[in-house]
């Protein structure tokens, strides 16, 4: 089964292409299948290696059971769970922060769920209540919105940095993929990660960042609109002369000023 139309957006070109690096940022009109297409690549890794993912949002309210039982909807719907897990599974049930795997059994009526799960949630707002525990098997690491139109936690960035050591820990086979819409230009993490290059980028191009003789790299793709390939059928509902929705339908930044909450980054 493919994994998608050829016109929707697929991460894993660039781990083809840059296979050395460990963060993989990708940001571009909304809903043209960059977050479908991160959780993919998290449940190949499992289906076939045993890795799991951690998924990351910035507050409590974005990880709760409401708001992300439904993350992996389309990988339901399309079959791909099923194809993944070799018919064992066609479901995903989302509790405690936990993605497991499972399958209703039409012989006894009852779901049967996987032994272990396939990833975690986490809100860097409460990272402080994961220091004590390890994530040996998590490979696969997303951060998902994590550019914001409202504004960003105070010091999210070393949040965020301390987040991403309690899951990796001291090991190197972890890779992080930076999931976002074209919201606001103005986001902390190009200041912190040194991304200078971000505010003149152009849709379709990736730019690779290394740091000295670390051994780091990181690699930003602003993401090619759809509309180059003939758009999204929803494009028609917001086809109005207004700007902002360039965002939506052909990955435009829909915002250029400051965040408005209070003790939050602010562009030098």
């Amino acid at each position: 089964m493919a994994l998608r139309k050829a016109k929707y957006y697929d991460i894993s070109h660039l781990l083809k292409d840059y296979p050395d690096a460990y963060y993989y940022m990708a940001f571009g009109e909304r809903s043209n299948g960059k977050t479908y297409s991160a959780l993919n690549y998290a449940l190949e890794r499992y289906f076939k290696h045993g890795e799991q993912f951690a998924y990351l949002r910035r507050f409590g309210e974005d990880v709760k059971k409401k708001n992300l039982s439904p993350l992996f909807d389309a990988h339901i719907a399309n079959g791909r769970i099923s194809e993944l897990s070799g018919g064992t599974y066609s479901l995903v049930d989302y509790t405690g922060g936990k993605f497991v795997a499972m399958q209703y059994d039409e012989d006894s009526g009852k779901i049967v769920k996987d032994i272990q799960p396939m990833g975690f949630a986490f809100d860097l707002n409460a990272m402080e209540h994961h220091k004590s525990v390890s994530y040996p098997k998590v490979t696969t690491i997303i951060f998902d919105e994590f550019l914001s139109r409202q504004g960003y936690l105070t010091n999210e960035f070393v949040l965020f940095m301390n987040t991403l050591s309690t899951i990796i820990r001291d090991r190197t086979n972890v890779v992080i993929f930076m999931i976002g819409n074209t919201v606001n230009k103005f986001c902390p993490y190009f200041t912190e990660m040194g991304l200078t290059h971000i505010k003149d980028q152009q849709p379709g191009t990736v730019d690779v960042y290394t740091y000295a003789d670390t051994g780091l790299k990181v690699v930003v793709e602003y993401c090619d609109p759809i509309s180059k390939k003939g758009g999204k059928h929803s494009d028609v509902y917001f086809a109005f002369d207004n700007p902002q929705l360039k965002m939506i339908t052909t990955g435009a930044w829909e915002i250029a000023i400051y965040p408005h909450l209070e003790n939050h980054y602010r562009p030098k």
